[in-house]
């Protein structure tokens, strides 16, 4: 089971990552296209096995349904940045 860096999940299991790219898709009905697009842009960031496969905690669950109901509220991917940054507190 792949964990994010040393130090990173801690103790945490919510942050230990380890659904596939399939369970994630089942777990948050968004498509894996959508998924790689938000990758992509800077808003999630899987583990990567050694053989390249991502992996999602359930930490990266809950910011993947997030980011759909906003996405789903017609807001364009750098907007859904904008907010999420804003929601946690940072400034870029």
């Amino acid at each position: 089971m792949a964990k994010r860096a040393e130090g990173e999940s801690g103790s945490n299991p919510r942050l230990i990552a380890k659904y596939t790219m399939l369970v994630t898709v089942m777990l948050t009905g968004v498509a894996p296209h959508r998924i790689r697009r938000f990758e992509e842009c800077g808003l999630c960031r899987p583990v990567r096995t050694p053989s390249g496969h991502r992996l999602y905690s359930d930490t990266d669950i809950e910011l993947i349904k997030e980011i759909a109901v906003l996405e789903g509220e017609g807001i364009n991917l750098a907007g859904v940045k904008v907010i999420l940054k804003m929601r946690r507190g940072r400034r870029e």
